[in-house]
């Protein structure tokens, strides 16, 4: 192959990744809102996720993992799209430069989410597009609400601050949370399960931690250290912890997820902890 064939060849690819990237690259994603409903027994997920975001393209391209795509609207309005490669391309009818486009969607994701239906526990951990439509990109920040549907006999946590809870049919209960601060999608997430709920406060920040099989005495021994592992980090990163609450789950599997706000640890992890209470690397690095 001769050097200038190369180059030409070079050249066409690069057009080519770079026209079929076009609408990802001029999209910035200013705000998510998101209603979704586990079920835990089907190991499935349906909801809705209403995305506000920056664009001057006539085309706009999120990250949907699996999921199927049952419609897209911009202010009730039908738009056209498809979805290959696990993105979702969505077409824009000329308007202005911020957008907000509400997509449905359902699916069985087979990670980014785990159920223990034996354990009435789900927590999400990475890969938020396998059971949510967004833009995984760590580079695009945005803010948050998010209101998860469950049955009204499981405890759950989401990101940023809780804002209410209000009954509806069939014993279940909408909750929802308010992200004021803009965080990349990897660390959107939410556990719940029948917890049990201990609470204490650190200056101005509500403590809360969720377990299961752990009595409310060894629950403060397991989570002795978190006040300290809070002050230690704000001293040394010279930034105030951002929200009103921190949360740690102890929840079934192996689970070790950072998430805005709120952390899911493994429920072994307490165990260790009462038998050697300087076990504590894990909280401290999560």
């Amino acid at each position: 192959m001769s050097e200038r064939l190369l180059v030409c060849l070079l050249l066409i690819l690069l057009a080519s990744v770079v026209a079929d990237g076009s609408a990802r690259m001029d999209t910035d994603v200013l705000h998510y809102s998101v209603t979704l409903e586990p079920d835990i027994a089907a190991k499935s997920v349906k909801g809705s996720v209403l995305i506000r975001f920056t664009t001057t393209s006539m085309a706009v391209e999120f990250d949907c993992g699996n999921l199927t795509i049952d419609a897209v609207r911009e202010a009730r309005a039908p738009l056209q799209f498809s979805v290959a490669k696990r993105r979702l391309r969505v077409s824009l009818p000329a308007g202005k430069r911020v957008r907000e486009i509400e997509i449905d969607f359902h699916g069985t994701p087979k990670y980014g989410i785990r159920f223990f239906p034996d354990r009435q526990q789900v927590y999400t951990i990475f890969s938020t597009s396998q059971w949510m439509v967004c833009v995984d990109d760590p580079a695009d920040k945005a803010t948050l609400t998010f209101k998860l549907i469950l049955p009204t006999s499981l405890i759950p946590i989401a990101n940023g601050n809780f804002i209410s809870q209000r009954e509806l049919p069939n014993n279940k209960r909408v909750s929802e949370w308010r992200q004021n601060t803009p965080i990349p999608t990897y660390v959107i997430g939410f556990a719940a399960g029948p917890f049990q709920v201990v609470k204490e406060k650190r200056r101005n920040v509500e403590l809360q931690y969720l377990t299961t099989n752990y009595t409310p005495v060894e629950v403060r021994r397991i989570f002795r250290d978190t006040p300290d592992m809070l002050d230690f980090f704000e001293d040394r990163a010279g930034v105030k912890y951002a929200d009103r609450t921190y949360t740690q789950v102890l929840a079934a599997g192996g689970v070790e997820q950072e998430m805005s706000s709120f952390t899911a640890l493994k429920e072994a992890y307490g165990k260790q902890v009462l038998a050697n209470e300087q076990d504590i690397w894990l909280a401290a690095h999560e």
